[in-house]
């Protein structure tokens, strides 16, 4: 029987995803350890043994054990398959997390000073007290000037208690400006805002779904939480009497289109378009839930007015070129589904996407009543308790009672380098590209002290355009494991141990319908000579005394770390992993004592029950979003103009984290060959530009351009040009150093009205035939 390229990529990548599913490792990690990496030798003899923790490489938050020998050599990961997440599955970064750990190429082993220019790649060794005195001198200097809000913190990590330790950090020490890279976590509490008046998280009920309509999300190559969405993808199609139908919206047969049901290929950009297009049609044919939208909402009247002006199923149809028929059946199914959800999220959630599209999609859920209901997304207030409450010692007092504002008081008045929370931008998201424009020219102050925890702008944005803003900072200090690009333009390295070798906690599993409360902890001493970042705030804050030294009084970051643990306990509910099946292991609330000791036995506390946060007043349908439209695409003109759409893989790592060796050298002929980065393209488009397959060509950008390998792919959507994101690193060992090409920095974007956030996906470019 004949085979064709979608039903081949159904085949192999259902292996990938296969991975995350199963209980058993695709692949002995001691295997691998003998041919990828130069690794520390394994001992021959030696009691091995299993340590529970909790997987730190994304916000999902995955529970795990870490097969350790005589308790000085881990050689394996695998899924703990007593947690309630991913049930003994993992992801293939997961599995593959011990080469972060012996990775001695790219790691950062002690404290580094800058000996010569920045950037230049000079650096000595210089001790722990060296390098946080000179940090401690100058903070203390910034205090007397009265200056603290010209510090600035850029914390790419997710929520634990040791982001939680930075942002109370920096507000007690009086600045404003705590950044991070863009983040769904962020979109969800803007959106959330906007819609239903309060800042929350949205989560979903992803396995009892039984109709899921995917707008672009690479539900199958990382998006929101990987284990998560893969046990669902189980559960899909686990039981062909409750089979679930997935329809995913994108333009290219990507791996989540290729294991769908149904691929519509939309022209790039046009996800939010069709999402109204969709809304329009249920409102005119009333097969939106009446009895739920009339009681939870408003607006209802004003909305319909706008969609049937605006968004008919022919005028749709013409913006994002699917045909009207397939407008109008996709509605129809998706209104009369049992238990329907639809997802918004571009790729893994790299880049910022706009307010108008994740608010169109999440219109759909409201119209048939999927939110707080089985099957469907829930809202989700925060929960947990926070690290510690800010106390104020004895000259705050006297200062209030002087009148006298604190730091922290004084900070929170002065405005954010990134404009956040400004007139023109008054919502609270994360401005990072406009950090470092604004810091670039020096407005609205100049920035003194930059502080970067596992954040690469410099991938992201460019060396060139972080090299304008760090010219300008003079002091520069990187919290990192790894020689990255933006550690190599800082003034002092302080190097930071991996998820396997300190205390930390990760607070809630993205996108996960109920409480999960996952324990970090060392498996093993740390191999250099590294600290947490924890560790180092909490000893620059006994450094500058005062007000920090009241407010965070700890030792170190595993009293921290308890003192979250000890609002769980409190709350006298939920289990442990302990045990099989979702009933898990019974927790003991006798003592805090007995509850800490179980959970670092276990590794994970959870509590089942969720109804979703409660409504407070109607939500908002008025189509205030949706008139501004979407930000628009910048134009190219020329008959060779392209679309470039990048792409994210499962396989291959686009955030802070380099990709493992091990993966990279998994990466197909349509991703990488040899030290080429490829371009997926469709036969005919190739052919009419007169490209062949295996042919390199250069991408033209208005920003700059890249180089490429021609794949010819009949999956990939006309006029268009896929390119994956995560190569083109700068930095770091032969594995990922200058191979392939980075699209980041090519991206164009256009600035959210709403947001602030600058929206890329779709550039257009050419193409130069090498």
């Amino acid at each position: 029987m004949p085979i064709d390229r979608r039903d081949f990529l159904k085949f192999v990548l259902g292996g990938a995803v296969g991975t995350v599913i199963s209980p058993m490792p695709w692949v002995s990690m001691d295997e691998v350890a003998k041919w990828s990496q130069r690794w520390a030798p394994i001992p021959e003899k030696g009691e091995p043994g299993f340590i529970s923790s909790t997987c730190k490489l994304c916000p999902g938050g995955c529970g795990i054990r870490v097969r350790v020998i005589q308790k000085e050599r881990a050689v394996k990961i695998e899924g703990n398959p007593n947690h309630p997440v991913n049930r003994g599955g993992l992801c293939p970064t997961g599995l593959a997390g011990l080469q972060y750990l012996y990775h001695e190429d790219i790691r950062v082993k002690t404290p580094m000073k800058r000996d010569g220019a920045r950037g230049e790649g000079k650096w000595k060794a210089v001790s722990w007290d060296e390098a946080l005195n000179q940090v401690a001198l100058k903070m203390k200097e910034l205090q007397a000037k009265n200056q603290p809000h010209t510090l600035a913190f850029l914390d790419g990590e997710g929520d634990g208690s040791q982001a939680r330790l930075v942002k109370r950090f920096l507000q007690v020490y009086g600045s404003p400006n705590l950044l991070r890279p863009f983040q769904l976590k962020e979109m969800e509490e803007v959106l959330t805002q906007a819609v239903h008046g309060q800042r929350m998280g949205l989560s979903y009920d992803l396995p009892r779904s039984q109709y899921v309509l995917s707008f672009g999300s690479a539900l199958l190559d990382g998006w929101g939480n990987p284990s998560w969405t893969a046990q669902a993808y189980q559960e899909w199609r686990g039981d062909s009497t409750k089979k679930a139908k997935v329809v995913q919206v994108e333009p290219l047969a990507s791996t989540t289109a290729s294991l769908a049901d149904e691929w519509v290929a939309n022209k790039p950009g046009s996800e939010g378009s069709l999402a109204l297009g969709l809304a329009q049609v249920m409102i005119e044919k009333e097969w939106y839930k009446k009895e739920s939208v009339q009681t939870n909402t408003s607006g209802l009247a004003e909305l319909r007015e706008f969609l049937n002006a605006k968004y008919t199923p022919d005028q749709v149809a013409g913006e994002t070129e699917i045909p009207k028929e397939t407008i109008l059946r996709l509605a129809k199914e998706f209104a009369s589904a049992k238990q329907p959800v639809a997802l918004w999220g571009k790729g893994k959630g790299e880049t910022p996407l706009s307010l108008f599209e994740a608010q169109a999609v999440h219109l759909l859920n409201i119209l048939v009543g999927s939110v707080n209901q089985t099957g469907g997304v829930y809202l989700r207030s925060e929960g947990g308790a926070s690290p510690s409450t800010v106390k104020k010692d004895k000259k705050d007092k006297k200062a209030k009672k002087e009148k006298q504002e604190t730091p922290m008081e004084l900070g929170s008045r002065e405005a954010r380098v990134d404009e956040s929370l400004s007139l023109n931008y008054p919502l609270p998201g994360q401005r990072m590209e406009a950090f470092f424009e604004n810091a670039s020219r020096n407005h609205p102050y100049p920035v003194n002290v930059l502080m970067i925890h596992e954040a690469n702008p410099a991938f992201y944005l460019g060396t060139k355009a972080v090299a304008a803003a760090l010219e300008q900072i003079p002091l520069v200090v990187s919290f990192s494991s790894f020689m990255d690009e933006t550690s190599q333009m800082a003034d002092l390295i302080l190097p930071t141990p991996t998820f396997l070798e300190r205390w930390d906690d990760q607070i809630n599993c993205l996108g996960v319908p109920y409480s999960v409360y996952g324990l970090v902890k060392p498996v093993l001493p740390p191999l250099f000579e590294t600290k947490s970042l924890g560790d180092i705030l909490l000893n620059l804050s006994k450094k500058l005394e005062g007000p920090l030294q009241t407010a965070l009084p700890y030792e170190n970051m595993e009293q921290v770390v308890k003192q979250t643990a000890k609002g769980y306990f409190e709350a006298k509910k939920g289990r442990l992993a302990g045990g099989p099946g979702p009933e898990g292991g019974k927790a003991s609330f006798e003592s805090f004592d007995k509850f800490w000791d179980q959970l670092g036995a276990q590794g994970t506390w959870y509590d089942l029950e969720n109804k979703g946060a409660e409504r407070t007043g109607k939500w908002d349908l008025r189509p205030a979003t949706f008139k501004t439209g979407a930000p628009k695409r910048l134009q190219s003109s020329g008959e060779t103009a392209l679309w470039m759409v990048p792409q994210s893989l499962l396989l291959l790592r686009s955030d802070y984290w380099p990709n493992p060796p091990f993966l990279t050298k998994y990466l197909g002929e349509e991703t990488l060959s040899k030290d080429r980065l490829v371009a997926q393209i469709h036969p005919k488009t190739a052919g009419s530009l007169g490209v062949r397959q295996g042919q390199l060509i250069q991408i033209q950008a208005a920003k700059g351009t890249i180089k490429a390998q021609v794949h010819l792919f009949e999956g990939a959507r006309p006029n268009c040009l896929f390119v994956p994101l995560g190569l083109g690193h700068e930095a770091f060992d032969g594995t990922l150093k200058d191979r392939g090409g980075n699209p980041f920095p090519l991206l164009d974007a256009e600035m959210d009205p709403h947001t602030g956030w600058p929206v890329a996906r779709a550039t257009r470019v050419k193409i130069l035939k090498v």
